[in-house]
């Protein structure tokens, strides 16, 4: 008995003297998250665990979300909005819905400069699917020709008419103003397959006075290319529009060929010069359905 009440002794005085000392120093010392209110808050005041929101820089992501950026650091504070850091609270939404628009045109600039001298070339037609009005995915249909015979009448060069394709994406730099209005830069990747012949070809002999004429025969190329393009387009009236683009292009692979290099490639031009244009006018669909307006009494 003695033994006994000897243990539920010491153990009473366990429990009033430890126990309420542990407890005391769990209040004292408690365990506390990140602010809630304002992200960069050191509330544990540990080194270098303050963000200085003095280097802070507001940017918006793709998805239209705007965060704050530790310019020195590089630290992200994505869930700034919601914390009330960016004035209003609001993330800013793009005006536009994903599936805005699409959009047929057709390339009047090759028809027009032949007009004007061209050699070759002959029409262009492109589709476009416009989200958010930013992104335009583009694809580029067309078909080239040519039958050029220099001043000198030395040779004849002949492509047949011959398809070419194109794949790219456009950026809407207003993409968040009036549609009407578009402000592009894109990127194209162009493919042709198509062959041509060099017929008449001349050769004048200086020393025996005489001149030899021969044919090459037919060649078939394969040739890749990149283009650049910047352009404008705007509404003329109702779902017509007009626009151009100027175009950098550069040649990514071409096949080897026996007889020299091809003067005229369909889709690419001439080789002379890495600047081109085109001029199209395009008819738009809409893929929604614009707000009622307010019906005035």
């Amino acid at each position: 008995m003695r033994l006994t009440a000897y243990i539920i002794s010491v153990c009473l005085l366990f429990v009033c003297t430890v126990v309420p000392q542990l407890s005391a120093q769990r209040r004292i010392n408690p365990v506390q998250g990140a602010s809630k209110e304002l992200q960069g808050k050191n509330e544990r005041r540990q080194e270098g665990d303050t963000i200085d929101m003095s280097k802070i820089k507001q940017i918006q992501d793709a998805a239209g979300n705007v965060v704050l950026v530790d310019t020195v650091s590089g630290t992200e504070l994505p869930d700034s909005v919601a914390n009330g850091l960016v004035p209003g609270g609001e993330v800013p939404k793009m005006l536009q819905p994903l599936f805005h628009s699409v959009s047929v045109s057709v390339d009047v600039w090759d028809p027009l400069m032949r007009a004007f001298g061209q050699h070759y070339g002959l029409v262009e037609f492109a589709g476009e699917l416009n989200l958010h009005n930013r992104y335009i995915p583009v694809v580029e249909v067309g078909l080239g020709q040519t039958d050029y015979t220099p001043e000198d009448n030395n040779y004849t060069y002949r492509v047949p008419v011959t398809p070419y394709f194109r794949i790219g994406c456009n950026y809407n730099f207003l993409y968040n103003s009036n549609p009407d209005y578009l402000v592009m830069a894109g990127v194209r990747f162009g493919f042709t397959r198509f062959s041509y012949e060099v017929n008449n070809v001349k050769v004048n002999s200086d020393y025996w006075g005489e001149s030899t004429e021969f044919n090459l025969p037919r060649q078939a190329c394969s040739f890749s290319y990149i283009q650049l393009a910047f352009g404008l387009r705007i509404k003329v009236f109702g779902p017509v529009s007009m626009g151009w683009y100027f175009r950098y292009k550069a040649k990514l692979h071409e096949s080897r060929d026996n007889y020299g290099k091809p003067w005229y490639i369909p889709g690419y031009g001439s080789r002379k010069g890495a600047i081109t244009g085109s001029f199209y006018v395009a008819y738009t669909i809409p893929l929604h359905k614009k707000d009622a307006e307010p019906v005035v009494d």
